[in-house]
């Protein structure tokens, strides 16, 4: 690890696994580690700022219909790259950055609502699993079984795709973002360092959630 720079950490984990609660219990406690960075609600200047290196990419999409990439695609993808300039920032001015929703959800959000998106766009996804792979340090997969994720996603407050769906439904969009999540995180692991970690969130308490997630930022922090 790069250190030069804070730790950079992504928690992963189908809906209902816990992972903003997770982040921030962790910043509450720890005011080093700096949370709530995710894809979404991202500055303009720098959205703006990540187009420009995908406009080729973009029109050679938009030329050949076998490779046409769709508009929430293209939106994520710049989300994506304005979020890699934004943690390359933050990262020298804190000591843990804890991602929600960072390049391995965005991969595998791709991958999951547009599948062929890796035969479309093959240079743009080298690079962003490269440019990823020499900044994420660490990726903590958050998880719980398919029950208690889905009773937690009718319970909560924040709206979801499938919160009103049946539980064979949330079980199998859980399925497909898991299998996602599995070879994003393999892509990246191939391409840099990347220590993967676990956490189950089934019967835990969210102080107790909270204090193992923190024992292991601080083993990754110290470098084991």
């Amino acid at each position: 690890m790069n250190r030069q720079r804070g730790v950079v950490v992504e928690l992963v984990g189908p809906a209902g696994a816990g992972k903003t609660t997770l982040a921030q219990g962790v910043s509450a406690v720890d005011p080093t580690v700096r949370s709530g960075l995710t894809l979404w609600g991202l500055p303009r200047p720098k959205l703006l700022e990540a187009v420009i290196p995908l406009i080729p990419t973009f029109l050679t999409a938009a030329v050949r219909p076998s490779r046409r990439l769709q508009w929430e695609e293209m939106a994520q993808m710049i989300r994506l790259g304005a979020l890699r300039r934004i943690v390359d920032d933050e990262a020298r001015k804190h000591r843990v950055i804890i991602l929600d929703e960072g390049p391995v959800f965005a991969l595998s959000w791709i991958d999951f609502y547009f599948a062929r998106n890796g035969d479309r766009a093959p240079a743009w996804r080298r690079r962003a699993i490269s440019d990823w792979a020499s900044l994420l340090d660490v990726v903590v997969f958050i998880d719980a079984s398919d029950s208690t994720l889905a009773q937690r996603i009718r319970t909560r407050e924040k709206d979801h795709l499938v919160k009103n769906s049946s539980d064979e439904e949330i079980y199998g969009f859980a399925a497909g973002f898991r299998k996602a999540f599995d070879r994003v995180i393999a892509e990246i692991s191939r391409a840099g360092h990347l220590v993967v970690d676990a956490l189950r969130t089934d019967d835990s308490a969210q102080r107790e959630n909270t204090d193992r997630l923190m024992t292991t930022l601080l083993q990754r922090r110290n470098g084991n």
